[in-house]
């Protein structure tokens, strides 16, 4: 196998042409067949959608701007809202709490994929703030992306990794989430590919996700484990 979800590239290079002149596989070991036999788990066999509504304000005739310009800023300034994020907080906390954190001999942990770094950003404070006002404890976060972010309306200085992660003291997320007082990681555009946790029990996902990438993120949680 040279990757589990191929592109294009990956099939011209190691196809074979078919009678139509596109590369063909030379064998394929069908994602079906793989739950079929039980080497993988069917991850969408309890995928349960999460709908966010919001009416779209008028605007103004002197303040016209391009349609599709601006249901994407609102669309935008909707998901980041700190009362929807902390309005989700709470379904994606108590749901772990109530239906996950039991799981896998109580040491089942889950992911977060968010859209955006910002949204990582918020959606790491509004979950530790409500975790620590709720007085849980056992249940730490972490969250994961690249760079640093600036949002003066979650605070003055740049936010990074380490800084969101003080306790891990600069280890990488991906290790430190193998031990047991982690239990949700929140990810923008990290470790959806690649990442291998076989703990990884349930996905929040609040992200618009299609075609590879959609396979390859929602496959973090495949792994079959006991």
């Amino acid at each position: 196998a040279f990757t589990a979800t191929p592109k294009g590239k990956t099939l011209e290079l190691f196809g074979r042409m078919g009678e139509d002149g596109k590369p063909r596989p030379f064998h394929v070991y069908s994602m079906r067949q793989a739950i079929e036999e039980e080497f993988i788990l069917d991850v969408l066999k309890h995928y349960t959608s999460y709908a966010t509504f919001y009416q779209l304000g008028s605007m103004a005739d002197d303040k016209l701007v391009p349609q599709m310009k601006a249901k994407k800023a609102l669309s935008r300034y909707a998901k980041l809202h700190p009362h929807n994020i902390s309005q989700k907080v709470v379904v994606i906390v108590e749901h772990f709490r109530e239906h996950v954190a039991a799981k896998i001999g109580g040491t089942a942990k889950a992911m977060l994929v968010t859209d955006s770094r910002k949204a990582a950003v918020r959606y790491k404070l509004a979950m530790d703030k409500y975790i620590k006002e709720q007085k849980y404890i056992g249940l730490h976060t972490l969250v994961a992306f690249s760079g640093s972010v600036t949002d003066p309306e979650s605070g003055a200085d740049e936010f990074t990794e380490s800084s969101l992660n003080p306790e891990i003291k600069g280890q990488e997320p991906s290790e430190a989430f193998k031990q047991d007082e982690y239990r949700i990681l929140l990810v923008a555009n990290k470790y959806q590919v690649g990442f291998d946790q076989p703990l990884l029990h349930s996905m929040y996902v609040d992200k618009r996700l299609s075609g590879v990438l959609a396979v390859q993120t929602l496959s973090r949680l495949n792994r079959m484990y006991p």
